[in-house]
């Protein structure tokens, strides 16, 4: 019997699938690594297709990823916190740096894949400052017009989600490698308040930029659309966040030490002014199998 030759050899799959089938609906999550090149640049990549069995909202906090969306069937709904009964259709687009919690609604059929993108990916990615993107769902129809339809159709007709992430793979690459960086120290300071998850002194930032806090500040608001201050605190948010996502029983003090907060009451202050709900809300709104967190609108 011969041997297969390398080339024939199946290659394991890069993504994690979790199903799930409730009278919720059913949904299918696909999380997959980016590949090394991209170390630094994209977090992770999760495919998804969901049915549900009535309209979802989910509610999405700030964290420090920038989710580029790219939708093959139906659009999202975003929803207005302040006014629930104002919504407006998306199809695939781009979200920079949030100060504050956003709502998701979906019905329906809904297929996509989301790219979590760092802050440094995204800027070098969109090749533009994030200021422009701060605090909004940006159409990808009007950062690459006709490219990024073409990318859409490709990822669409991929059979698969490991060809799907391959196709990302390449494309972010190509993007990343061909843009114009921002200035170094605004890039090192992006580069530390992620390493240390906002547990950084400004002040620090500062004196090894050579800069002043105030000319600081504002450099990094340009390029990345949220001042240090604000997104130190975003971050470690984020991290809290990551955190209370994962199932099973999570002790509320041990995540606020280890997120850098004073105390539980000042995690639950901020958490519940970035995200809308105290931490065991949000605790209690997490859906199955990867589902997110529902929230009732």
């Amino acid at each position: 019997m011969s041997k297969l030759r390398s080339e024939d050899t199946p290659r394991p799959s890069r993504a994690r699938v979790v199903r799930h089938d409730s009278p919720l609906g059913w949904w299918e999550m696909a999380f997959g690594t980016p590949a090394p090149v991209l170390a630094g640049f994209v977090r992770g990549y999760c495919g998804w297709r969901e049915h549900a069995s009535a309209p979802l909202v989910r509610i999405e906090p700030p964290t420090s990823d920038v989710p580029l969306i790219i939708l093959f069937e139906s659009p999202v709904l975003a929803l207005d916190p302040d006014a629930p009964g104002r919504t407006e259709a998306f199809g695939s687009f781009v979200a920079g740096l949030y100060d504050r919690f956003t709502l998701v609604g979906s019905q329906g059929l809904v297929a996509g894949v989301q790219v979590n993108l760092s802050p440094i990916g995204a800027r070098l990615l969109l090749d533009r400052p994030m200021a422009e993107f701060a605090n909004r769902m940006v159409s990808l129809d009007d950062v690459w017009g006709a490219e990024g339809n073409r990318l859409t159709d490709r990822l669409a007709e991929s059979p698969d989600w490991d060809g799907r992430f391959d196709i990302l793979d390449r494309e972010i690459a190509a993007r990343v490698s061909a843009a114009r960086p921002a200035h170094p120290c605004v890039t090192w300071a992006m580069k530390t308040l992620l390493a240390t998850s906002g547990q950084v002194r400004i002040s620090r930032l500062a004196r090894e930029t050579g800069w002043s806090p105030r000319h600081l500040a504002a450099r990094v608001q340009a390029e990345f659309g949220l001042r240090p201050k604000t997104l130190a605190r975003v971050l470690r948010l984020g991290r809290a966040v990551e955190t209370l996502r994962q199932e099973g029983v999570v002790r509320l003090a041990e995540v606020a030490a280890d997120c850098g907060y004073y105390d539980q009451a000042h995690f639950s202050r901020d958490f519940r002014q970035f995200t809308g709900l105290t931490p065991t809300e949000f605790l209690r709104s997490r859906l199955p199998d990867a589902g997110g967190v529902a929230v009732a609108r």
